[in-house]
């Protein structure tokens, strides 16, 4: 993640932060907890295309959710070339929580291949319960910079980790 996840005046709206002086801390911090975010639950933040290998011809959950798309379906064939699977010979299943990639091909791939799926993940907003995370993290990190030391590491707050496990593609929760 390297743009900003929320915009430098909400943080400064609701950090009750005055003064531009330390936009360039606020916009660190504000990326750091995004990207501890995102780590920690296996979610794009932001839009973007990715690419990931699957197990060919299995159901197939991108690693890296919320996943909107799928832009192309490569293998590699018996005689060792790059094919592009047809559209009409899979499909996003969007019956469970997280949309898996499904196939309705007969397609018999080099023996020892993957599939490499070309996909879309990423909120194009980030939802409110995560922006207060990341909001609530700059805020921490902010005000006692020091409190992230080693002598004096102290646990996130119970509703940061509750609105992250809720969030996580990894969660029991879901």
């Amino acid at each position: 993640m390297s743009a900003l996840p929320i915009p430098l005046d909400v943080l400064r709206t609701r950090l009750r932060i005055e003064v531009e002086d330390d936009d360039a801390i606020l916009a660190s911090l504000s990326i750091a907890a995004a990207e501890l975010i995102e780590k920690e639950t296996a979610l794009a933040l932001s839009s973007s295309t990715r690419t990931a290998k699957a197990v060919p011809f299995r159901r197939w959950v991108a690693p890296v959710q919320p996943m909107t798309s799928v832009t192309s379906v490569q293998y590699v064939d018996s005689s060792g070339a790059t094919q592009t699977l047809p559209t009409d010979q899979w499909y996003l299943d969007e019956t469970d929580e997280l949309p898996a990639l499904m196939f309705d091909a007969d397609v018999t791939p080099k023996e020892n291949t993957s599939l490499t799926v070309t996909y879309v993940a990423g909120y194009t907003t980030v939802p409110h319960a995560l922006q207060q995370c990341i909001i609530g993290l700059v805020g921490a990190w902010y005000a006692n910079p020091e409190a992230s030391s080693v002598a004096s590491l102290q646990d996130v707050s119970l509703a940061y980790k509750y609105i992250v496990q809720h969030f996580s593609a990894r969660s029991p929760i879901r």
